[in-house]
Parts: structure tokens; C-alpha cells; sequence
């Protein structure tokens, strides 16, 4: 890879997998007050969400998000500013896994394709393949193949941090793409970005 892409970008579009990250990696979603604080969304929008969800801490969260996807100016609505926002509240263990995985380089292009990602079946094979691959752990095999064999949820946020970790693992994982003839152009896409 060549040189690092620009952000990838989140809008309200992407409202289901930013929450999806920040259950995957344990935020505490009573503290979303403080949060929306940190995100600077204004005290009293803040007021007025926890007004209308009283004793909802998971529907503030996701009205919270909402609210900073819609309105939150466009320069920072990226991973480095939610990361930002967890680390001023010390929730270091958060903001460390959300900054390693989801800004790196290398996931970040695997996220422009995530929904594309979503909609394609893998066989059984190819799940395998994933796990032997060291892109999801043996207990994700399991729940795929008795679930769906397709990758969302835990499965893509698995593979997500496994390429953040090691980027020749993005190649290793669109190789695996390219076995389902549905998906041969979004693994092309996949590797020409990363090519970039």
C-alpha cells in the first residue's frame, strides 16, 4: 500500500455498525451522556434525548449517534474522533481497540465495502478457509456456518481488526472472495484500493 487513504467518512448510513463496534468493544452504554458531551454535541440536545428515552441507556447511545452523524461537522465525523471522545472519558481500553482497528488504513478500505461485503453468501469452504487463514476465531466458524455463512456483525469486525493488524491480510481475504463468482468484482475493487 502506497500511501494511506483518506478517512473513511461516517454518516447516519453508518449509525448500525458504529454501534455495532462500540458494543463489540464494551462501551458502558450509560455513560453516552458524557460521550455525546465529548462528541460536542450541544448540553441541552443531549437533555432533551435522555428526556424522551428516560431509563434507556442503549436508545440515548444510538439517538446520541445519530444525533453527531447528522449533525456533526464532516471533518470529524471519523473513527479518530470517536477514539478522541473515549479517551477523554478514560475509557482507554475502548479508544485504544477503536483507533487500532477501525482507523487503520487498510480496514478503513475494507469498510467503504462492508455493505457490499454483507450481501455476498460464502461457502462453507471459504468460511474455513477464513478461520484457517487466522481472520475469525474457530467459535465465529461455528456461528457462521450454523447462522449464515455471510459477514456481518462479529465476523466482519473480526476480520476488520485481523487486517488492521496484519495487511496482507486483506489479500488473503479477498483471494477468498474471489471464490464465490458473486464477489469476484468487489474482491478486484478490494485490491485495487488497497493497491493504491
Amino acid at each position: 500500500m502506497a500511501s494511506k487513504p483518506s478517512h473513511f467518512s461516517l454518516d447516519i448510513s453508518k449509525l448500525k455498525f458504529v454501534l455495532q463496534v462500540l458494543r463489540h468493544y464494551k462501551f458502558p452504554e450509560a455513560r453516552w451522556f458524557d460521550f455525546g458531551l465529548n462528541l460536542d454535541l450541544p448540553y441541552h440536545t443531549l437533555k432533551a434525548i435522555e428526556s424522551a428515552n428516560k431509563g434507556d441507556p442503549s436508545n440515548c447511545l444510538m439517538e446520541c449517534l445519530a444525533k453527531w452523524l447528522t449533525e456533526g461537522p464532516d471533518c470529524t465525523l471519523v473513527w479518530q474522533t470517536l477514539a478522541n471522545a473515549l479517551r477523554a472519558m478514560n475509557l482507554l481500553s475502548v479508544c485504544k481497540n477503536i483507533f487500532k482497528t477501525m482507523a487503520d488504513p487498510a480496514s478503513e478500505i475494507l469498510q467503504c465495502y462492508i455493505d457490499r461485503l454483507a450481501q455476498v453468501v460464502l461457502t462453507e469452504e471459504s468460511i474455513d478457509l477464513l478461520h484457517t487463514e487466522g481472520l475469525i476465531s474457530k467459535d465465529t466458524l461455528t456461528e457462521m456456518k450454523s447462522c449464515g455463512c455471510s459477514l456481518v456483525g462479529d465476523p466482519m469486525l473480526l476480520i476488520l481488526n485481523a487486517v488492521a493488524e496484519d495487511h496482507s491480510k486483506l489479500c488473503t481475504l479477498t483471494s477468498i472472495l474471489m471464490k464465490s463468482k458473486e464477489a469476484v468484482s468487489l474482491a478486484s475493487n478490494i485490491i485495487m484500493e488497497y493497491g493504491k
